[in-house]
């Protein structure tokens, strides 16, 4: 059998001026001091005649336009497949805002960066001296970082809002994928773990890794090589202690995390490490079918006395109807959002990445169903998407079911059988690729 092959680098990708950072919407100011510098970090799997490019940034959200351009510049230059390459973020909320027209930095930013991320991916890909036959190694550990949000139902009526909770649902495990060359002298530590980095709240203005920084760190002092972290299915998951101003509680947090990645057991798993690679969509259906003008005036009425914690909310209404007023303008109003999702299979390991902030009830499932593999769920991929919720959060009318689709400037709210739609395409796409 040809063996499986690796090679990886990554590229600095700091902002060099004050911008404005994502991620909240109550934040005021451009970005100050910077707490860690933020990196792409590039994976290249190779067996036979498939590849696989693996792009992980430091980054929030990104509009999807600027991850098709940056995929499309590195599948120019190298001659592999679109399909083969995968960008995803760690979801920081103190990286700059990816979108065109905020801010001159932020369009000055969105250049540098992505002109940076593409040839760290280009060279990584075409450096075949690069390249080592993998020893492969898989190992679980387990974290209490994270902790439940939940919605609550003020008591007079109208919009639930989140508050923490210690005793709600989530996903402690971390997933561990270490790929190393004979002598070890060449080593990548790719650890997946569920939880939003939002230990720096809106009032910092640091730019920053977030938790996930000082994580890698402990871990490329204790294993060497690099380190990459891939965010799970955090959509409702918080760190136990969030929105401080304080890096110095942002690097025990992340320290807490690589701790569980040094402490776990790994296990050699290279064996007949195969690789195989598929890609597709999950069409889920808006809530609303007829989007007009009219239509949207009349939802911007009704949700403008809507409680909710941000300060900007009437703001941002005004910005959603606007914007998709030139979505239904262009023609570009539809009936479904198709949220883009891979697997990829390495031996026993079956990575999932999907588009958009997936409620952790998901991952907990899918890890079930494919009790038999080594499963990690990758979020946060292919640029911004939408909160995948579960059937519940509809029923309370939360922020995740009834808001974030404004700031998505989504034309509609997602169908509440998102639950059964998702699942049961994820469930089909994962199951084709361990049959293939």
């Amino acid at each position: 059998m040809t063996d499986l092959l690796f090679n990886y680098n990554l590229s600095d990708i700091t902002p060099k001026e004050p911008l404005l950072l994502g991620g909240f919407a109550n934040r005021k100011g451009l970005s100050g001091e910077v707490h860690r510098p933020l990196t792409s970090r590039c994976l290249v799997l190779r067996k036979e005649n498939t590849i696989a490019c693996l792009i992980v940034n430091d980054l929030m959200d990104v509009y999807p336009a600027i991850i098709r351009a940056v995929t499309d510049r590195i599948a120019s230059a190298t001659g592999i497949s679109s399909d083969s390459i995968l960008i995803t973020s760690i979801h920081t909320h103190s990286a700059p805002a990816m979108e065109y027209g905020k801010h001159e930095a932020n369009d000055r930013y969105i250049e540098y960066a992505s002109q940076q991320i593409a040839d760290n991916a280009i060279n990584t890909i075409i450096d075949q001296q690069g390249f080592r036959v993998a020893r492969l190694k898989t190992g679980k550990g387990l974290c209490k970082i994270n902790m439940a949000r939940r919605d609550v139902k003020p008591e007079g009526g109208g919009m639930a809002y989140r508050v923490g909770d210690p005793d709600g649902l989530r996903d402690e495990e971390v997933g561990i994928v270490q790929l190393s060359d004979e002598d070890g002298t060449r080593k990548v530590t790719l650890f997946n773990y569920a939880c939003h980095p939002v230990t720096l709240g809106y009032e910092s203005l640091f730019v920053s890794t977030d938790y996930p920084g000082s994580a890698r760190e402990a871990v490329e002092k204790s294993f060497g090589g690099m380190a990459i972290f891939v965010n799970g299915a955090a959509g409702d998951l918080n760190p136990r202690e969030a929105h401080f101003s304080d890096p110095a509680n942002t690097d025990r947090v992340g320290e807490q995390l690589g701790k569980a990645v040094i402490e776990s057991t790994l296990y050699d798993a290279s064996g007949e490490a195969d690789l195989k690679t598929t890609a597709g969509f999950i069409s889920v259906p808006f809530r609303d079918q007829n989007i007009t003008k009219e239509h949207i005036a009349a939802e911007v009425r009704r949700k403008a006395d809507d409680i909710t914690e941000f300060f900007t909310w009437k703001d941002m209404l005004k910005h959603w109807e606007e914007e998709v007023y030139k979505m239904i303008d262009r023609g570009e109003v539809e009936n479904s959002f198709h949220i883009r999702v891979n697997a990829w299979k390495i031996g026993n390991t079956i990575f999932f990445f999907t588009q958009g902030e997936l409620f952790v009830r998901y991952q907990i499932e899918l890890k079930k169903r494919f009790s038999d593999y080594n499963l990690i769920c990758i979020a946060y991929a292919h640029g911004t998407g939408a909160y995948i919720p579960t059937a519940d959060v509809f029923e309370k009318k939360g922020y995740e079911a009834d808001q974030a689709y404004i700031y998505e400037i989504l034309p509609s709210p997602l169908t509440d059988k998102i639950e059964e739609i998702y699942m049961n395409e994820a469930t089909e796409m994962i199951s084709r690729l361990i049959e293939a």
